[in-house]
């Protein structure tokens, strides 16, 4: 009747699907299996749902298979909704588009330069040498080694190197001095 176009909004199956950086990095397809209730005769129980992941979606990604989901009358089902989630990653945290490592560095290396090793998402090692004094809010950006723009095909983000300086647990008269005598007072 004209009441059953209003039945249609049943609220979707909403389904997380975790992926690594990796897997959001290079685009994957993941294969992801409902069981959902059937009235309708020859329905399958199961629904199988295979997810083309395109190179650098993001977290909150949703994707929709109308009417997969469980029948509550013959012929009308919720759909299911699939919802991308990224993993923490071991060494690199995503902001947007970009990549942020954050180096830990001694003292010494921090004010007078040194090279940054950074494993990528593509299995490459990224040398970067940070010339440059390195001060607490200090970062260092190396542009198109950041996530794949999934809008923008053959685009990328940048990685952004953030600096955890660390000092010595102790210095010896000798060192002392040598100092002193380095950064005369102004």
């Amino acid at each position: 009747g004209p009441m059953g176009g209003m039945m249609g909004a049943k609220r979707p199956c909403v389904t997380d699907v975790n992926l690594s950086l990796e897997e959001l990095f290079h685009g994957t397809t993941k294969k992801m299996r409902i069981t959902r209730k059937t009235v309708s005769q020859g329905r399958p129980e199961k629904f199988d749902a295979e997810i083309a992941v395109k190179p650098g979606w993001k977290s909150g990604t949703k994707i929709t298979f109308k009417g997969e989901g469980d029948e509550y009358q013959p012929g009308q089902a919720q759909d299911v909704v699939f919802v991308i989630k990224e993993k923490p990653h071991g060494w690199l945290k995503r902001s947007g588009n970009d990549l942020v490592y954050k180096a830990r560095v001694p003292l010494v290396d921090a004010l007078t330069g040194f090279k940054v090793d950074v494993e990528t998402l593509d299995n490459r090692t990224l040398r970067v040498n940070v010339k440059d004094m390195v001060h607490p809010s200090y970062t260092k950006i190396v542009h198109n080694e950041g996530m794949p723009k999934a809008k923008s095909p053959g685009e990328r983000g940048d990685l952004i190197i953030t600096f955890d300086v660390y000092y010595p647990n102790a210095l010896t008269d000798e060192q002392k001095r040598a100092i002193r005598e380095a950064f005369p007072k102004p």
